[in-house]
């Protein structure tokens, strides 16, 4: 097993690759819906049909993309080839993502889905090997979580980038024209999401050893069997699906609050990025307490506070941009820690799934993870769609107080009964870093 320390150059070099994927994730996370309502014109329910199917088509595809991809030997590693092959296709998805189609009625529904489902398939081909990384660069316990550590900065560095950008870009290069700002904000991603992905290729080689892969084995049904004899895992998946589900209606939601409960449409990035920046700066912090008191004391800190500020949020009338910003950040402080926890204690199952079992589940596991993930967040953003549409809102008009309001507890209660929910869950999980030395151990002999 490879337990050596990292060196920096790798560390920095597959963090930085998550810029790259959350370019792309948060584009689509945080303007898809807004794009298909005020931009393209659509309702918000059929908008968010088209959103779910390609959500769920992606999750659909994420399993097949891991077992394929753990099961690869090429010259350029196990799981890099995908990322090499693939980062061309997915920057062009992307732009095709956000352009409107010079149509109307059923032809424009049929090639928005197209879209959709091309962009989410290339997606998958690239995010799920990149992920799958981890667990193959090393196998302690610890240094998962430094590699974890840089990759979450990545990620939110790639979130607070878009957020930031984003509606300055669009309003800059649109010139009033939202539809054009789009297509230059996804020429301007896709060529930085390329070349960062070109950098994380050079500096981070996949080990020359086996490092466990040469254990993949059995069918995609033996796999199956195996991935629901893994009880850490189902806990880790149970609390991050849940979380990950239930924010959708805080996060999905903050643009349109933003424009039409506050009118501060201008000041969109402001708002998108001090959520960002503030969880970006608090990963340091939530890092370097996880390998204090260990991963899941961690989550329930985290959890807690988290539900602290989302009630806030619910109850505290906001009435200016400087309460809206206090309050967002607030709760990017709290969230901060669940993504460099979920994405470090997921490896860690690997290990534990392999000793009960007898099978090793590298890819397939994160693949089988981003399914449910996925196929659950396209059922969330296609109940939000039809949420939307049933409290009254209507696309580029003045809303309701009724409708305000309803938004409002829909963007705060929701979210803080899954956050709630998932400090129950992770307070079973059972791995910390000597249960995990011991499971290693175990492997060795």
């Amino acid at each position: 097993m490879n337990t050596k320390k990292l060196t920096l150059k790798t560390r920095i070099g597959y963090g930085i690759g998550d810029i790259s994927i959350c370019l792309y994730w948060s584009g689509v996370g945080l303007y898809l819906l807004y794009f298909y309502t005020d931009v393209v014109g659509i309702s918000p329910a059929l908008a968010g049909v088209i959103y779910g199917i390609g959500m769920m088509w992606d999750a659909l595809t994420d399993p097949f993309m891991g077992y394929l991809a753990e099961r690869t030997r090429t010259k350029w590693g196990v799981y890099r080839p995908y990322i090499l092959f693939g980062n061309l296709p997915l920057a062009i998805s992307f732009v095709l993502l956000f352009w409107v189609p010079p149509y109307e009625g059923t032809a424009l529904f049929v090639i928005l889905l197209f879209i959709n489902l091309l962009h989410r398939t290339c997606f998958t081909i690239v995010s799920v090997p990149f992920s799958s990384l981890t667990p193959r660069i090393t196998s302690d316990s610890e240094e998962r979580t430094n590699l974890t550590g840089f990759r979450m900065l990545g990620a939110q560095t790639g979130t607070n980038l878009m957020a930031l950008c984003a509606f300055p870009i669009i309003f800059a290069f649109g010139g009033g024209d939202e539809a054009r700002g789009f297509i230059y904000l996804t020429l301007i991603a896709g060529v930085t999401a390329m070349c960062i992905h070109a950098i994380t290729l050079y500096t981070v080689r996949e080990p020359t050893t086996s490092q466990g892969i040469d254990r993949v084995s059995g069918s995609l049904l033996d796999t199956a069997k195996a991935i629901g004899k893994n009880k850490p895992f189902w806990l880790v998946f149970a609390a991050t699906l849940i979380v990950g589900v239930t924010t959708i209606f805080f996060g999905n939601n903050l643009v349109y609050y933003t424009k039409y409960a506050l009118n501060l449409h201008e000041y969109q990035g402001t708002v998108l990025f001090t959520n960002g920046i503030v969880a970006f700066a608090s990963i340091p912090f939530w890092w370097w307490l996880s390998n204090k008191i260990g991963k899941r004391k961690t989550w329930l800190i985290s959890s807690s506070l988290t539900l602290l500020f989302l009630s806030l949020f619910f109850v505290y009338p906001i009435q200016s941009l400087v309460e809206l910003l206090i309050i967002i950040a607030l709760i990017g402080a709290g969230s901060g820690a669940f993504g460099i926890l979920f994405w470090s204690m997921l490896p860690d199952t690997i290990e534990y799934g392999e000793v009960e079992t007898g099978i090793r589940s590298e890819s397939s596991l994160y693949g089988f993870m981003t399914f449910a993930q996925k196929g659950s967040i396209a059922l969330a953003i296609t109940i939000l769609g039809t949420t939307l549409n049933l409290i009254g809102f209507v696309p580029n008009e003045v809303q309701t107080k009724e409708t305000i309001e309803s938004m409002k507890s829909i963007m705060g209660l929701i979210p803080a009964f899954g956050v709630a929910l998932s400090f129950v869950i992770i307070y079973f999980y059972p791995i910390d870093s000597k249960k995990h030395k011991e499971l290693l151990e175990k492997l060795e002999n």
